[in-house]
């Protein structure tokens, strides 16, 4: 262990998440309330809102569990749960625990119930004060049926407060995924273009108006649509791709190296599911899932293997010529002279101790936003035999890397590639938009990115393949395709891809890729054996899997 030990203990010091007030818990699955009580005083929203923002703890691991099994970065191990396993082989049994629905609609049932009692009509220097609220909880609500759609294909949708869900579900029918995301965009429309709330609080609000529409936008293949609302979002927040947040190669000769891309986890944060910081009270169970000798769920070996083929290109800066090439994205897993190097993955081999008998990967990625203490958790003797406790405080929704990423898959589909490609190869900004060599004066339209805010936007795929990859003109470039009946159509497909590499590079295993597959092997033609295709890859027998899902419903629990 000692070759992990001390990485491991600087990594918990450095990155140890600060405490903030616990939300209030709400356990019940019914509803009590007095038709006489209105919440029209602007502090009783906010403590509202905590209790709902508190019942989302219950679903966290389930998101990143049933958003990742299911798709082709992750996978069951033999020793993880039958639930688990069920899950990752599509062949999910009625009794499995994750097809239980309830979490799910107890928290809508709470949202309808704070609904029905706030009064939006209170004014406060000519501003309605208890409207933004009121819009936080529809989203959460709105974001809370999005999930029940992908998870289960479908949803009962009720937006009247039930005084007890088990019986009174069964009168509503349940609605297909398609219609459900249409009702769930005229529910939000009107609220996107209220002011910001105040993100300083505590608990923070849990996702906006703009982004959720964003995501309902794409899913339904209406991509103008979105990529307004992901835009909007953007200037309104003025979120950008940091440079701080990149790990690279420190020469050409790759003997240093400024390992800074973990930091991006703690702090490029749009919405996220928080928890106690209390080890003794109800919190996230993916360490102990992920990073342990007998893990539950470890990357997927086309992953792993994908991530070690990818092109690094050394450049000094993002202008000047490439000095070296090496294979390996440091945002997943690479070795030099015996360091291991990567904030996705991490190889355990029997050499770091005693605790195994055959060297394997396992996902590291949620140890860095973990809080750490000193004790131990019997289920895990990997963190165990050095004495440390770690359990996450949070668990990201939506980070600043989707919000680029879906921006850039919906302004390709609207027909501007070397727009959407931009934001991989050059970063947004004035500069890099305005050069035509770099994107087609005739695809930015109405999204500029002028202000100086945006100046320091860097490319998404430099965090981890070196600022060179801007500079680059053989490799990470949009082909001619000079014998294509339509190379328009097929730069957009070859960009898409190009997308879809760089989603699992920036936000693996954090609970997105069944439905980013799912949103977008629904933008193609061969829909769903776009999406088969891609996840039977990392199955022994994908042929067998590729069949069996070719079946949509299959995607779906019952």
């Amino acid at each position: 262990m000692k070759t992990i030990t001390s990485g491991l203990l600087a990594i918990m010091l450095l990155f140890t998440v600060s405490g903030c007030q616990d939300m209030l818990e709400t356990d019940s699955s019914r509803v009590v309330f007095d038709d006489k009580y209105q919440l029209d005083d602007p502090d009783n929203p906010f403590y509202a809102i905590s209790g709902i923002l508190s019942k989302l703890q219950q679903i966290g691991d389930r998101y990143v569990l049933l958003g990742e099994l299911r798709g082709d970065l992750m996978e069951a191990t033999p020793g993880a749960p039958v639930s688990l396993q069920e899950i990752n082989n599509f062949q999910v049994s009625a009794g499995n625990e994750y097809t239980s629905r309830r979490d799910y609609y107890d928290i809508i049932n709470n949202c309808n119930y704070v609904l029905q009692r706030l009064d939006t009509s209170q004014v406060v220097r000519n501003e309605k004060i208890i409207l933004r609220d009121y819009a936080e909880v529809k989203t959460i609500r709105a974001w809370t049926y999005f999930q029940l759609g992908q998870i289960f294909g479908k949803a009962a949708y009720f937006t009247e407060p039930i005084n007890n869900l088990e019986a009174s579900l069964k009168q509503y029918p349940e609605i297909q995924l398609d219609a459900l995301v249409e009702l769930l965009i005229e529910d939000l429309k009107p609220y996107s273009g209220l002011p910001a709330i105040d993100y300083s609080r505590t608990p923070s609000p849990f996702i906006s108006a703009n982004l959720l529409l964003g995501d309902l936008y794409l899913y339904l293949n209406n991509y103008e649509e979105a990529a307004l609302r992901y835009y909007n979002e953007i200037m309104e927040s003025r979120v950008i791709i940091s440079n701080s947040y990149s790990s690279r190669w420190g020469s050409a000769t790759f003997e240093s190296l400024s390992y800074l891309h973990p930091n991006a986890y703690m702090n490029e944060s749009l919405a996220q599911i928080q928890y106690s910081m209390d080890p003794k009270e109800f919190h996230s169970q993916l360490v102990r899932f992920t990073f342990n000798d007998k893990p539950f769920v470890v990357p997927a070996k086309k992953y792993v293997d994908f991530m070690s083929s990818s092109g690094y290109f050394y450049s000094d800066s993002y202008t000047a010529p490439i000095t070296g090439y090496r294979e390996a994205d440091l945002r997943g897993y690479v070795s030099e002279k015996a360091l291991q190097y990567g904030d996705a993955f991490f190889l355990l081999n029997s050499q770091a101790g005693n605790l195994i008998e055959n060297e394997m990967y396992v996902i590291y990625k949620f140890i860095y936003p973990s809080y750490s203490t000193v004790g131990s958790d019997p289920q895990n003797a990997l963190l165990s035999e050095e004495g440390i406790l770690a359990y996450l405080r949070t668990i990201p929704i939506y980070r600043n890397p989707h919000l680029y990423l879906r921006f850039a898959e919906a302004v390709n589909r609207s027909g501007k590639p070397t727009l959407a490609f931009a934001v991989l190869k050059y970063g947004l900004n004035a500069a890099n938009i305005n050069d035509a060599k770099k994107v087609n004066p005739a695809e930015t339209g109405v999204y500029n990115f002028l202000s100086s805010d945006f100046d320091g936007n860097i490319p998404m795929a430099s965090r981890g393949r070196g600022q060179g990859i801007s500079v680059d003109t053989t490799v990470f470039v949009i082909p001619k395709f000079p014998d294509s009946d339509n190379p328009r159509q097929d730069s957009i497909l070859w960009v898409e891809e190009r997308i879809l590499e760089e989603l699992s590079a920036e936000t693996s295993f954090e609970g997105n890729r069944f439905f980013d597959l799912l949103r977008i092997s629904r933008h193609r033609d061969n829909h769903p054996e776009f999406m088969a295709n891609k996840v039977a890859a990392k199955y022994d027998n994908p042929e067998a899997m590729k069949a069996r899902l070719g079946d949509i419903n299959k995607w779906f629990l019952p």
